[in-house]
């Protein structure tokens, strides 16, 4: 190849904008879709069960919900019919993959995250009509929102996602940036509302809820919400839901 004629600083110095085109191209539609990811996009467009596409998003995003919650969240998108919808924290991809194929009626989804992983494969994910977006960077600046703004291309937000920096500034700062995109009528809902085993007992699990549980609280006495937990006593977890009114 061409690049390895050039001397090694040279490719070095050339690597990250090397690295950013090739990303770009992957996660533009007009690239060609992987052949053994046809199989498995053509069976999520057809599938209506939502506990296979769940199953789907954890073999090939490895999504990380307990199912009564994000089955509860998916029940009121459906009845909400989003069509634009934005995720602040993507992690690896599985709760936009099902934001585009269990809940049908988006149209524009924008995933934001320091690093959209699987962010090409979401967008060749994508159903007829739909557009993803992986836009990567850190959620918690005014450019970034900027960025979302130029994709939403002035639509409103009918459902964001907040399930990116977990403690309590950046929960904060997420939620203050992007809340007032969302339109009356429309959903927020946060990720991690349910306190870790860490902070209310200092046992070490592994499970990491940050302190969006303090934010959570905050919320509950300014707005009308809803919490979707199945144990109260679980380890971190639960998804909190806020109306826009």
């Amino acid at each position: 190849m061409l690049k390895n004629l050039l001397p090694m600083p040279i490719r070095n110095q050339l690597r990250p904008t090397w690295q950013t085109m090739r990303r770009n191209w992957r996660e533009n539609p007009a690239s060609p879709t992987p052949a053994e990811w046809k199989p498995v996009r053509e069976r999520a467009h057809r599938e209506t069960d939502f506990d296979v596409l769940l199953g789907m998003a954890q073999d090939e995003f490895g999504i990380t919900q307990v199912r009564t919650e994000i089955s509860a969240l998916i029940d009121r998108l459906r009845a909400l019919q989003p069509q634009v919808i934005v995720e602040v924290g993507t992690h690896k991809g599985g709760n936009s993959f099902l934001f585009c194929n269990a809940v049908t009626s988006g149209q524009l989804v924008v995933g934001v995250d320091l690093c959209v992983q699987n962010g090409d494969k979401l967008v060749h994910f994508t159903r007829k009509g739909q557009r993803y977006y992986p836009l990567h960077g850190d959620s918690q600046t005014e450019a970034m929102k900027a960025r979302v703004q130029a994709k939403l291309g002035g639509r409103a937000v009918d459902f964001l996602f907040i399930d990116g920096d977990h403690s309590y500034k950046g929960v904060k700062a997420d939620f203050d940036l992007y809340a007032p995109l969302v339109r009356p009528g429309g959903i927020i809902a946060l990720h991690d509302i349910v306190a870790d085993h860490r902070t209310r007992y200092g046992r070490e699990t592994g499970c990491y809820a940050g302190e969006v549980h303090q934010f959570w609280q905050e919320l509950k006495e300014r707005y009308d919400c809803e919490d979707l937990v199945e144990n109260p006593e679980q380890d971190g977890f639960g998804i909190g839901v806020v109306r826009v009114r």
